[in-house]
């Protein structure tokens, strides 16, 4: 049965405890994050009791509305790929897996999976949770298709909708659109350990669940650097980087780690290096679950592959009033291009290459070549040693890479600035090549504050339902024959719970 409901902060009644302490490990932290790296938590945790799939960005969001009004998948078409490989083991281990892949269209996304079990003969129930749409009386607008709020709008949710359906459907999937990334962590440590929305307690499991929503960032990803004291350490140690887990108790007593004598860093220095990661002011660190105090912090060294977090506390705002909206916004038509020069006064020619292009678009449409940016990789790209071009920096340089970006009102015009840059084959300098360009629609996602009462969201669950296999499958059962059989067998289906 489908259910809606407002994001008003209303108190658990009687929560149950249903473990003392609970384990919850990051399979992804981004939506390119890998996928073995994911597969390797699951496989050598064997206490895990639940795996969350980080995907969605604010640029990846954007990227899948700008796909799916073109007739393309508003989920992440990875599902397929990631749940092949991690649902037999996650079933067989009993560890529920929340993701975001949901994306602008959850409902496809628990299709998806469905129709995956079914082939892969595991029973399973798939949960899903998303923002419903309303007219502005406040009203919940029930339609079929799991887009968010009006216009593909997709407003920040909490860890409620995600509680909610651990709670009723006991689910092996959840699968959720916009969910706030602290939010899908701490959601399972709500519910496994008994905890109310005003306990102190989800002011720890709100640190433990910012420290995982970044993957591989907590242990020594995006941390090693040659030369610096703290953060050097050989590049083969990076080979087999351990996404994170985190053990975390009733008491809110939390400890994260990585996985024993596996490569990367986990120490107080990643640790702090993690907390400070989007935080703004680190007093009043905003969720829409709570707002936390993060200024007294502490972590400390419990082991090579284990550190303890502690000071963490609710802020004297405690619940925000709003939540935070994204409302995607066509920006105009991209169109950028890139080529490479090597070699004696490669720098110049670069210039030159740059000049060009803007002149000629300049021909063609007067004006419009002030919507356009440049800059020369391996020269002033980062502005680290940009600058005369006369320099003893600027004459070192023997291999640059140009790369020209327009944004413009009309599609005719990102078009024809690609045409003028790949004419520099045969009409630009000497000795270019590598030549890359594209041209697409820019979606932008414009910000603001709503009331949490008038955002909805709805959930419901899935079985997927296998009368033709009379045993279950184990993990050692999935191969390729697995396989093969179940599709040889049309009566598969799914029923709604």
């Amino acid at each position: 049965m489908e259910e809606v409901q407002n994001c008003v902060m209303k108190l658990r009644s009687n929560p149950r405890r249903h473990r003392d302490k609970v384990y919850v490990g990051c399979g992804a932290g981004f939506g390119g994050d890998r996928l073995m790296a994911a597969y390797k938590l699951l496989q050598r945790v064997k206490e895990l009791n639940y795996l969350v799939l980080e995907c969605l960005a604010e640029r990846t969001l954007a990227d899948r509305y700008r796909i799916m009004v073109s007739g393309g998948k508003g989920y992440d078409p990875r599902v397929k790929e990631w749940m092949s490989l991690l649902l037999p083991l996650a079933f067989e281990r009993k560890v529920c897996i929340i993701t975001n892949m949901g994306a602008m269209d959850p409902l496809g996304a628990q299709k998806e999976v469905l129709n995956l079990a079914s082939v892969l003969g595991l029973e399973i129930t798939v949960a899903v949770a998303y923002e419903s749409s309303f007219e502005t009386q406040g009203s919940p607008v029930l339609s079929d298709e799991s887009t968010g709020g009006r216009g593909g709008c997709s407003t920040y949710l909490g860890a409620a909708s995600i509680v909610h359906c651990l709670e009723n459907y006991k689910p092996h999937v959840v699968i959720t659109s916009r969910v706030a990334d602290a939010s899908l962590f701490l959601a399972p440590m709500i519910y496994e350990l008994g905890w109310n929305w005003n306990d102190t307690q989800l002011a720890q499991g709100t640190l433990a669940s910012h420290l995982l929503e970044c993957g591989c960032q907590l242990t020594g990803g995006y941390f090693m650097h040659p030369g610096d004291a703290y953060r050097d350490f050989p590049f083969e140690q990076l080979l087999d980087l351990s996404l994170p887990f985190a053990e975390v108790s009733c008491r809110g007593e939390v400890i994260v780690s990585k996985v024993d004598g596996s490569g990367g860093l986990l120490s107080p220095h990643t640790c702090a290096e993690q907390l400070l990661y989007e935080v703004g002011d680190p007093a009043n660190y905003i969720t829409p679950d709570m707002v936390v105090d993060f200024y007294n912090v502490q972590f400390h060294q419990i082991s090579k592959d284990k550190v303890s977090c502690d000071g963490a506390k609710p802020s004297n705002a405690c619940c925000p009033e709003k939540l935070l909206q994204l409302s995607p916004t066509e920006s105009g038509w991209k169109g950028w291009g890139e080529i490479s020069y090597g070699g004696h006064q490669c720098l110049k020619r670069a210039q030159a290459a740059e000049y060009l292009v803007r002149s000629w678009i300049g021909e063609r449409y007067p004006g419009i070549n002030e919507k356009i940016v440049s800059y020369v990789m391996g020269y002033d790209s980062l502005k680290a040693i940009g600058g005369d071009e006369d320099s003893y920096l600027a004459k070192q340089v023997l291999d640059v890479r140009l790369r020209m970006d327009g944004l413009f009102e009309l599609e005719e015009h990102a078009v024809q600035f690609v045409e003028e840059f790949i004419a520099l084959y045969t009409n630009g300098p000497a000795g270019g090549g590598g030549i890359s360009t594209g041209h697409r629609k820019e979606i932008i996602l414009q910000k603001m504050l709503v009331d949490r009462e008038n955002i909805f969201w709805r959930s419901h669950a899935k079985k997927a339902s296998i009368p033709c296999l009379h045993n279950q499958a184990t993990y050692s059962e999935t191969g390729q024959a697995r396989i093969s059989q179940a599709q040889r067998n049309p009566t598969c289906r799914t029923m709604a719970i």
